[in-house]
């Protein structure tokens, strides 16, 4: 199948509700040949190009011979590049690209200007039209906006092939889905193993009183920092972030510290924290600076980071994850930057004060009974704070300000998921943001809307926000909300995938 025709399925699904979309892709799935570039660009599979939205820019300005702040313009107008450029150019001849040749595009490394790549795209993105170039110039710079992903996807190979979810997940966990297409179109059972280079969902953690805590346990400090999933294989590192995003490159410093230690083969689970001068922990924010700096080795000075081991789920090609803590435990402590963490205290509350007055959240509470669950939000662990509910939402309403904030959304509804794909409201937030806050989230959220009422604007739910709050509460009609919610962070590293669900609010009561 072309590239213009996903583009025109592109165009369909980006304003409809997941499981509309996943009707949509199916009706057109025979007509697609190259069903693997297809799933690698749904899954937002395919290697990194090291280019984010100001490069991107400053490449597009440059093939438009035109100033950077032009297209910033556009961009500032319409939300994203890719619709900003779509009202920017006029060319309306398709270009007959294939599929396989656009998954090679976007996989380009685009580190510099000036290189053979930079001429490339001139000479290939001059042969889009206009439409063409909207979606091109988002899977460029990884954002699609369809809201589509890989828990999605899975649900659509799930429907097409006949298989359960739950067999098509695990098959994911192990496999890219790509692969997982492959061998399904094989007549094939894809491998479930582990192997270097194949990223694997995060376990995830929930939030549970004291009177729930496994009694054969492992407490560690629960550090304000990123995830990363770190692999190697004898003198070759890759990092990926949470997303299964590979960012080795963002931490090299990282990279440098694992390649020099003994163990050889190995899959560990990690955090990554930004520390002062002095080394000890600050907050999350600056992590922005290794996020998002064009130039690395500032990034390295301006935001240095320890590493914290706290899993292991490959050791030495044996794969740990059906095996209870206690096990993996034996491995995890061969390696060096271990988590700070104690086995079955007799009170764990010293434990967890220390960890507050040194600056971490709070701390980690492990069942050593339990085994690795890919993906999941598991009682196997357990996160504890301070006495302030946080959650991980996602934006489906916002409202312009009021006189300074006027030209802002600058008050969101917010909402978790129900447990089956949909979402629940659980209240609206207005405070913790910055005016530039308040600016990114206007952009970000203004081609998200599907409509308009009582004030409000309908969004696409696409943004997600950690929140925190004196606690939850439930109304007569049995409706959950926060008290007094204040932003926490904007979370562009976690999917909607993971944000909270509505039985870990009523948890909360």
């Amino acid at each position: 199948m072309s590239w213009i025709r996903f583009v025109r399925l592109n165009q369909v699904i980006e304003e409809l509700s997941p499981t509309a979309s996943i009707t949509q892709i199916k009706r057109a799935w025979d007509n697609f040949e190259d069903k693997i570039s297809l799933v690698s660009l749904l899954s937002d599979e395919y290697p990194m190009n090291n280019l984010g939205q100001k490069k991107a820019i400053k490449w597009v300005a440059n093939y438009y011979e035109v100033f950077d702040d032009e297209i910033e313009n556009y961009v500032n107008i319409y939300g994203d590049i890719g619709e900003g450029i779509y009202f920017f150019d006029e060319n309306g001849e398709d270009s007959g690209y294939k599929l396989s040749r656009i998954f090679a595009l976007l996989s380009m490394d685009c580190s510099r200007i000036e290189s053979n790549t930079y001429r490339v795209f001139c000479h290939e993105f001059g042969n889009m039209s206009a439409l063409e170039k909207k979606w091109f110039l988002r899977y460029w710079i990884r954002k699609p906006r369809t809201g589509f992903g890989k828990r999605n996807v899975i649900k659509l190979l799930a429907a097409i092939y006949g298989k359960r979810q739950k067999d098509v997940k695990r098959h994911a966990m192990f496999n890219t889905l790509s692969t997982v297409v492959e061998c399904y179109e094989a007549g094939e059972e894809p491998a479930s193993n582990l192997s270097y280079g194949n990223f694997v969902k995060p376990m995830l953690a929930k939030a549970l009183p004291k009177s729930k805590w496994p009694r054969n346990k492992v407490i560690e400090y629960k550090y304000d920092g990123a995830r990363y999933q770190i692999h190697k294989e004898n003198d070759k590192v890759i990092i990926f972030n949470r997303k299964g995003v590979v960012v080795t490159n963002q931490f090299s410093d990282v990279c440098e510290t694992v390649s020099n230690w003994d163990q050889p083969n190995f899959i560990i689970d990690t955090e990554i924290y930004p520390i002062t001068n002095k080394g000890t922990p600050e907050k999350f924010q600056k992590m922005n600076v290794r996020f998002h700096s064009k130039d690395h080795d500032v990034a390295k000075m301006r935001c240095p980071v320890k590493l914290a081991v706290f899993d292991c789920l490959m050791f030495e090609g044996n794969s740990l994850i059906d095996e209870t803590l206690k096990t993996r435990m034996e491995y995890i402590k061969k390696f060096p930057n271990q988590a700070i963490r104690e086995e079955n205290p007799d009170n764990s509350i010293p434990f967890y004060s220390t960890a507050i007055s040194e600056n971490f959240e709070g701390i980690m509470v492990k069942d050593l009974n339990g085994t690795y669950e890919p993906g999941k939000r598991s009682t196997n662990w357990i996160k504890y704070k301070p006495p302030r509910v946080e959650l991980d939402v996602v934006i489906t309403g916002a409202r312009y300000g009021e006189g300074k904030r006027s030209g802002f959304m600058a008050s969101f509804d917010i909402a978790v998921d129900d447990g089956d794909g949909s979402f629940i409201n659980i209240g609206a937030i207005g405070t913790g943001f910055s005016d530039m806050d308040f600016l990114a989230l206007t952009n970000k959220l203004k081609p998200l809307v599907t409509g308009y009422e009582d004030e409000t604007h309908k969004l696409l739910p696409r943004v997600v926000l950690e929140v925190t709050a004196d606690l939850v509460s439930k109304n007569e009609q049995g409706t959950y909300g926060l008290r007094f919610p204040r932003l926490i962070a904007i979370r562009d590293d976690k999917p909607v995938s993971e944000i909270n669900t509505i039985d870990d609010v009523k948890g909360m009561i």
